[in-house]
C-alpha cells in the first residue's frame, strides 16, 4: 500500500505497537485510560497527586500523556517520549543538559515519579483506576467481511463476540469508528472518535429494560470499539416498513409504551436524547423496544451551560434530523429540553402508525422547517386510534411547557392500551423477525427503574389464559369502551388545565 493512502488510524496503531512494551506494559496498567479525551479526565482528578496516563494524537502523531493535578490543584499534562534507544523519558526533559532518567517501560517511569517530583510542582501520588466499562481489544472479535450490520457517516457496526471470561462469551454489536483517510480530515476523524467515546461514557450510566445496554469501550489503541447489546430484530423503522398493515393496533401501542418507558427513564436521569426516531429504536431478541444511538445525547446541565456559553448559535447541526425537531429547536437561539424529546416522540408515534414512513417524505427542508415552526403538523394516518391522535395533538404545541412530560405520556398510553389490547404473544408481528421471540403480550410486569412503582403497574400484568379464552381479542363491550375512554379523556382534561395555568 502506498504511504500516501495509509490511513491516519493505521499509522497511529502501527506507531503505538512499535514502541517498546506499550502492548505488554502500558495497556495492562489500571491507571492507563487509553484514548480518553482530555475534557473527560479533568473531572476524575480531584486531589493533588491524582493522576492517570492516556493516549492522544492531537498533534497528528501518537503520544503518551501523564495527566496529574499539581499542588496548586492545576491540571498538568506531560508527554512521555521514546528516544532512539527505545527508552522512555519525560518530553519536557529531552533537551535538558543534565542527566535525565530514562526507563525501559512506562510503568517504571511512573513508579520513579511516585517518589520524585515532576516538573510543574506535581507528584504522582494516587493513580485513578480505569472504569470497568473500558475493556481490552483482545476480548472483542468480529469479521469485517462477514459481520457487517450497518454503515454510518463515521462508523460501521458489526456483529461480534465479547469474551468476558474463558467460559462466558456473548454476542454483541460492535461500533467501530471509520479509519482516517486522505479524503477525510484528521480533525474530522478525531472529533467523530471523541463523540463515540462520549456516547459510550453516557450509555454506561444507564441500565433499563428499554435502553440499549452498553458493555464497554475499547480505546487503548485505534481503532476505537464501542461494544453494545446485539439486537437481532434490527431497527423499528425497517420492521414497520416491512410488515406494514400486518401489525395489529394493539401491538403498535406496545411499541409506543416501551419506547416511552425508555425515554421516561432517560429524562429521570436528566438525559436528553435529541435524536429520537423509529430508526433509533432497536428490537431485542425478546421482541422489546430499545432506545439506541446516543450520539447526540446531552445531560440537561451540560445543555444549560452550552446555552450560556454560546447564546448566539442559531444554525442546527446537519446531523440533527429536521423532521423530528421541535419548533424551539429551529429558532434563534436553538433550544433543547426534555420537551423537545417529547415532541420527537410524537413524530415517532406518527411513524409507528404510518408503517415507518416519515412525515413530509417529499417536501424540501425549508418548507418542512416552516411547517414545524408554525406547528402545522401532518394529520395522523388512517387507522390511528382517536385517543392516540388526541395525545399527539397535546404534544404538538408551540409552548414546550404546555406539552406533557414523558411520565404523563406513559400514563396515558397505558390507559389507551386497556382499550386496544395487544394480540396474544404468538400473534405479534415481531415474531416474524429471525432471532426474535416475543413471549409476553403486554409490557413486562417487573419494573426495573428506581421509583417507578406507579398506578400503571396494574396494566403490566399479562392476560391470564382464562381471560384470553373468555374475551374477544379484537372487540370490547360498550361498557368497557366507555370506562376506558372516560379515563383517557380525564387525563387529557388534566393536561389541558395544566397548560392553561
Amino acid at each position: 500500500m502506498d504511504d500516501s493512502k495509509t490511513s491516519k488510524t493505521e499509522k497511529t496503531e502501527k506507531a503505538l505497537k512499535e514502541k517498546p512494551e506499550v502492548k505488554g506494559d502500558l495497556e495492562h496498567q489500571t491507571w492507563y485510560h487509553g484514548f480518553r479525551p482530555r475534557k473527560d479526565v479533568v473531572a476524575l482528578l480531584k486531589e493533588p497527586g491524582d493522576f492517570l496516563v492516556r493516549a492522544t494524537d492531537s498533534r497528528n502523531m501518537p503520544e503518551i500523556v501523564i495527566s496529574v493535578l499539581n499542588d496548586k490543584r492545576e491540571l498538568v499534562n506531560l508527554t512521555i517520549k521514546c528516544d532512539n534507544n527505545k527508552l522512555w523519558q519525560l518530553g519536557v526533559l529531552r533537551k535538558s543538559t543534565k542527566s535525565v532518567p530514562r526507563f525501559a517501560q512506562v510503568a517504571e517511569l511512573i513508579n520513579y515519579y511516585r517518589d520524585h517530583k515532576l516538573p510543574g510542582h506535581a507528584r504522582l501520588t494516587h493513580g485513578i483506576t480505569r472504569p470497568t466499562w473500558l475493556i481490552k481489544h483482545e476480548h472483542v472479535s468480529f469479521d469485517k467481511e462477514k459481520d457487517l450490520l450497518g454503515k454510518g457517516n463515521f462508523c460501521n457496526v458489526y456483529k461480534g463476540i465479547l469474551t468476558r471470561t474463558p467460559d462466558e462469551k456473548i454476542t454483541v454489536a460492535v461500533k467501530i469508528c471509520h479509519e482516517g483517510s486522505v479524503s477525510r480530515g484528521f480533525q474530522e476523524t478525531k472529533e467523530a472518535r471523541d463523540q463515540m467515546l462520549s456516547e459510550a461514557q453516557m450509555m454506561s450510566y444507564y441500565v433499563h429494560n428499554h435502553i440499549i445496554e452498553m458493555f464497554g469501550v475499547a480505546c487503548d489503541h485505534p481503532p476505537i470499539l464501542i461494544v453494545m447489546e446485539y439486537c437481532p430484530g434490527g431497527d423499528l423503522q425497517t420492521h414497520l416498513r416491512k410488515q406494514k398493515l400486518a401489525i395489529d393496533v394493539g401491538e403498535r401501542i406496545v411499541y409506543t409504551i416501551e419506547a416511552a418507558r425508555g425515554m421516561r427513564y432517560l429524562h429521570r436521569k436528566n438525559c436528553i436524547h435529541r435524536d429520537l426516531a423509529a430508526r433509533n429504536c432497536l428490537i431485542s431478541a425478546k421482541g422489546s423496544m430499545k432506545i439506541a444511538d446516543f450520539g447526540l445525547s446531552k445531560l440537561v446541565n451540560d445543555l444549560e451551560k452550552h446555552d450560556k456559553e454560546e447564546p448566539d448559535k442559531d444554525e442546527p447541526s446537519p446531523q440533527i434530523p429536521l423532521r423530528w425537531m421541535a419548533p424551539e429547536s429551529l429558532k434563534r437561539p436553538m433550544k433543547f429540553s426534555t420537551k423537545t424529546d417529547v415532541w420527537s416522540f410524537a413524530v415517532m408515534i406518527y411513524e409507528i402508525f404510518n408503517c415507518g414512513i416519515k412525515p413530509w417524505p417529499d417536501d424540501p427542508p425549508k418548507k418542512i422547517a416552516t411547517m414545524i415552526r408554525k406547528c402545522n403538523m401532518p394529520s395522523m394516518p388512517d387507522g390511528t386510534p382517536e385517543e392516540v391522535k388526541q395525545l399527539t395533538s397535546q404534544i404538538w404545541v408551540v409552548d414546550p411547557a404546555a406539552r406533557p412530560t414523558m411520565a404523563q405520556v406513559c400514563t396515558i398510553l397505558y390507559s389507551i392500551m386497556k382499550k386496544y389490547r395487544p394480540p396474544p404473544a404468538e400473534r405479534f408481528a415481531l415474531n416474524s423477525i429471525p432471532g426474535v421471540t416475543r413471549a409476553a403480550a403486554d409490557a413486562p410486569m417487573t419494573i426495573e427503574e428506581t421509583g417507578d412503582n406507579t398506578e400503571e403497574d396494574m396494566y403490566l400484568k399479562p392476560l391470564s389464559s382464562l381471560e384470553r379464552n373468555t374475551r374477544d381479542d379484537t372487540h370490547h363491550t360498550m361498557q368497557d369502551k366507555t370506562e376506558d375512554s372516560t379515563k383517557v379523556r380525564t387525563g387529557y382534561r388534566q393536561l389541558k388545565s395544566r397548560s392553561k395555568r
